[in-house]
């Protein structure tokens, strides 16, 4: 009971606290739904419609009623990501507009645009304005980027066009990155299929968590490859690291307390993770080869020395679009499920991987 009335009136405070004028006072709102993971959004019910609420920290800094969108929203995505979770809800139909085609993987989403239904309108800090004012979307889904382009913003809202930023990478927890199909259902008008996907994904998702727990002997786990001299390790309490040790993996950066990214030398790696047993997220690598023509001490690592490396490049398209990014985002589950095979099975054969593949 407590927690719900902490839910309630944090809430409560940060609708009072919103400069969005359509909502006045808290008498109009007559309950909150339940949000289990994200920390960056949440819903109130009022008495004739549901609204949406993007937070930071204790900010509200934008809201919306789903009664202002039309019942057939028109929608254009900056990202693959947020594809992936309007993908997810079969809503393939409701996008109109990407950032750059090449990054996409959904069939549906390629036949539209080869038969002229998506149109392309420039990634973020080069978009083609007078494009996407011409398609007239009835809302952009964007990175906080381009909402600080104030000269941008001001002018597509004044036609008309519903500018929704949204920094979801900042989730470090993968349930709470796969919990925005919520938000695109709300987008979509199928908040309740939102809700009841997310329920599959979350129930999968513990279930795995809860048989990893009962492993012996969990693997140790690198991640990670130099990339321009600097080797980028996420931090413990990372998206990464958490998939990491759910999926039954002790990190090799444990001790990196933090969430974001820590450069390191490849010198300082070696010292601490020459003896990790598995190696995952090598960059663009798609062969130990290829590896090792980049950099010969990469044999260094025992990872490498027992062919335990592996990348999410399966179901990478010949542009270099990468689904782990699109549909990875969303099927938590499917992620976790790949890292629990991976790490859970000393053989090199592994036809059942979904995103995963190693390298050889």
């Amino acid at each position: 009971m407590m927690r719900i009335l902490v839910y309630y009136s944090f809430f409560s405070f940060l609708i009072i606290a919103c400069s969005n004028n359509s909502v006045n006072n808290i008498s109009s709102v007559s309950g909150f739904e339940k949000i289990s993971y994200s920390k960056a959004f949440g819903f109130a019910r009022l008495s004739d419609t549901r609204q949406l609420f993007y937070v930071d920290g204790k900010d509200t800094l934008w809201s919306l009623k789903e009664s202002d969108l039309p019942s057939k929203c028109k929608i254009a995505v900056l990202s693959s990501v947020f594809a992936g979770f309007i993908e997810e809800l079969n809503c393939q139909s409701s996008i109109i507009a990407v950032d750059n085609i090449n990054y996409f993987n959904d069939s549906v989403v390629l036949d539209r645009f080869n038969q002229g239904l998506i149109q392309e309108i420039g990634e973020e800090g080069q978009l083609k304005l007078e494009a996407i004012i011409k398609l007239n979307p009835d809302v952009l889904v964007c990175s906080s980027i381009t909402f600080k382009d104030k000269s941008l913003v001001k002018r597509l809202t004044k036609s008309g066009i519903r500018l929704l930023f949204c920094d979801n990478f900042k989730e470090q927890h993968p349930l709470a990155r796969a919990e925005w199909i919520k938000f695109f259902g709300f987008i979509c008008h199928q908040h309740q299929l939102a809700d009841s996907v997310f329920r599959v994904i979350e129930k999968n998702y513990l279930n795995l968590q809860n048989q990893n727990k009962n492993q012996g002997n969990p693997p140790l786990v690198l991640t990670d490859a130099l990339y321009q001299g600097v080797w980028n390790v996420p931090g413990a309490n990372s998206y990464t690291a958490q998939l990491i040790k759910d999926a039954g993996g002790i990190y090799a950066f444990n001790d990196k307390s933090d969430f974001y990214t820590y450069p390191l030398n490849l010198e300082t790696v070696l010292k601490k993770a020459s003896n990790a047993d598995v190696w995952i997220h090598v960059n663009q690598f798609k062969s130990l080869n290829e590896m090792s023509m980049a950099d010969p001490r990469y044999i260094l690592f025992n990872p490498f020395s027992n062919h335990r490396v592996f990348n999410y490049n399966k179901r990478e398209n010949i542009s270099g679009g990468n689904d782990f990014w699109e549909k990875g985002v969303v099927r938590a589950d499917w992620v976790l499920n790949d890292l629990s095979i991976i790490f859970q099975n000393d053989k090199n054969n592994f036809p059942n991987l979904y995103f995963y593949t190693c390298l050889d």
